[in-house]
């Protein structure tokens, strides 16, 4: 019997390369990563592994575990088909197809279990009358929790300058307050530092445990609320 050496070779290059990974493709043998340069894998924080890219050139490697963060949450880049949750655009390396990919569900969680925690640690060092030590108190409290921020000055500043955004609070209109909200009370000519609260599941804390969300009698500045997202 007589092979068609050209026939059988042109088949094996059909049907190979389909088995293998690609460059911006996944890595092969079911190991979680895009195929990608080290030097890009590097550059996005992610890790590399070797054999997971074979068809591709030596500098190609599987990249995995990618870091990505967008507007305060943590994520993973990944392929789109591979995410539950959202995805942005903009943030990883490869192709379209490849984005960072936010769990909300996660990410929410720990937000406010954070905050709850420093509505505890609040209240637990929150003294009878006030001490007017209401921001160094609240960020203690946040601190304590595990949240990263750069300390202000004047308790309205941590509404002004978007520190409470930026740490995963957003800014709600009043309602029924839940363990873990704050409020941030405007700088008024009375009141130059405003004032800053966290709630604790039954009172308004800041320095000291208050009777409301209402502190100052007269000129009071406007109120802002922020809860956990």
């Amino acid at each position: 019997m007589r092979f068609n050496t050209k026939l059988i070779l042109s088949l094996l290059l059909t049907v190979a390369p389909s088995t293998l990974a690609a460059v911006n493709g996944k890595c092969s043998s079911g190991k979680k990563g895009i195929c990608i340069a080290t030097g890009t894998c590097s550059k996005y924080g992610g890790s590399t592994s070797n054999g997971y890219c074979p068809s591709d050139p030596n500098n190609i490697k599987c990249c995995s575990n990618i870091p990505c963060k967008y507007n305060g949450k943590s994520g993973s880049c990944m392929f789109t088909s591979e995410c539950s949750g959202s995805t942005v655009s903009g943030l990883c390396p490869g192709g379209s197809n490849f984005k960072c990919c936010l769990s909300s569900g996660v990410t929410t969680s720990n937000v406010c279990k954070k905050a709850a925690n420093a509505a505890s640690y609040a209240r637990s060092r929150a003294k009878s009358k006030s001490i007017s030590k209401c921001a160094a108190y609240v960020a203690d409290a946040l601190q304590k929790a595990g949240f990263s921020f750069k300390r202000q000055g004047s308790a309205y500043m941590y509404h002004t300058n978007g520190i409470l955004k930026g740490i995963g609070f957003k800014e709600i209109s009043k309602q029924t307050p839940k363990k873990g909200d704050i409020a941030v009370e405007e700088k008024t000519s009375s009141h130059v530092h405003g004032h800053i609260q966290i709630y604790d599941g039954s009172n308004w804390v800041s320095d000291f445990v208050q009777k409301s969300v209402n502190v100052h009698s007269k000129n009071a500045g406007k109120i802002h609320y922020y809860r956990c997202k």
